[in-house]
């Protein structure tokens, strides 16, 4: 029972925190570097945008939580077993779920207040939502070195998850105010934030792999390699973006923005397939060095 209810739902909750974790801290970098620019519907929707999300990421904490009483006992019905739950607190994975949940309700705070310490809570929540990530799992296998990479590629790759929902709402206002102004200065943006990404990203990846054949000769190699393929293709659009289809906005709104929205929603699913590969590298597949 257990490898057959949890092999499946692992992946699947995984999958859930990223997308959870990963668009909340990017939204909240998108409001940091462009909300100068915001017209009132672009600041209105960031903001349901991260109480729906404080919502989800709530409701996903507490379901991983529960999931770690479910697979300590081996199937679903653990996951309501008092005596497991109770056990799940002194857990590593446990310890992880709880932190995400706090800082989803740190959030939650940060909503109510809109001044300086707004903003205190909504640094704090994302530290600690980040934070989950690198206290359990591939993460703690070098300790602080490997912890510290993983938090960097987080951060970066949340940078660009966080704005495809802003940008693709602009597309979709006839009458957005600074889309253009905004894409470009997200390009220039992008550059350091996307190079940081790819940096931390193959380092890690090499010390998990150990060595270039293990990528051929490993199940988690023949994973990583798919998903270093789906990188490379949203990175491509991302190229096209920023030299072909941002500029051309300029030249023609209407054209440039139904060009641009459609590049916007094939990399939101490009990256469901990467955050996919990535769950079943976290939890289904054991590295080549054997962690």
């Amino acid at each position: 029972m257990f490898f057959d209810v949890w092999s499946f739902l692992n992946p699947i909750l995984r999958v859930l925190v990223y997308v959870s974790a990963l668009i909340t801290v990017g939204t909240i970098l998108f409001q940091f570097h462009f909300g100068k620019f915001f017209d009132d519907e672009l600041r209105f929707y960031c903001q349901n945008l991260l109480k729906k999300l404080s919502l989800w990421g709530l409701l996903i904490g507490f379901l991983v939580f529960l999931s770690v009483a479910g697979n300590l006992g081996g199937d679903l019905r653990s996951t309501t077993d008092v005596s497991l739950i109770l056990l799940s607190f002194e857990t590593l994975s446990g310890k992880s779920a709880l932190l995400f949940i706090i800082g989803y309700l740190v959030m939650v705070m940060s909503i109510f207040f809109d001044n300086t310490f707004s903003n205190f809570t909504k640094f704090l929540s994302v530290t600690m939502i980040l934070c989950s990530f690198v206290i359990v799992g591939h993460s703690t296998v070098k300790g602080l070195s490997t912890q510290t990479l993983v938090t960097i590629h987080l951060f970066c790759i949340s940078f660009w998850l966080g704005s495809f929902l802003p940008l693709r709402f602009m597309c979709m206002k006839d009458t957005s105010k600074n889309l253009s102004i905004i894409s470009e200065k997200f390009g220039r943006y992008a550059v350091f934030y996307i190079s940081s990404l790819i940096i931390t990203g193959l380092i890690f990846s090499y010390i998990l792999v150990g060595g270039i054949g293990a990528l051929i000769s490993t199940s988690y190699g023949n994973f990583l390699m798919l998903k270093l393929f789906l990188v490379s293709a949203i990175l491509a659009l991302g190229a096209l973006n920023k030299f072909r289809l941002v500029p051309h906005i300029r030249v023609d709104y209407d054209v440039g923005t139904k060009k641009l929205k459609k590049s916007i929603q094939i990399e939101i699913l490009i990256t469901l397939l990467i955050l996919i590969s990535t769950s079943i590298l976290t939890t289904s597949l054991p590295t080549p060095v054997g962690v």
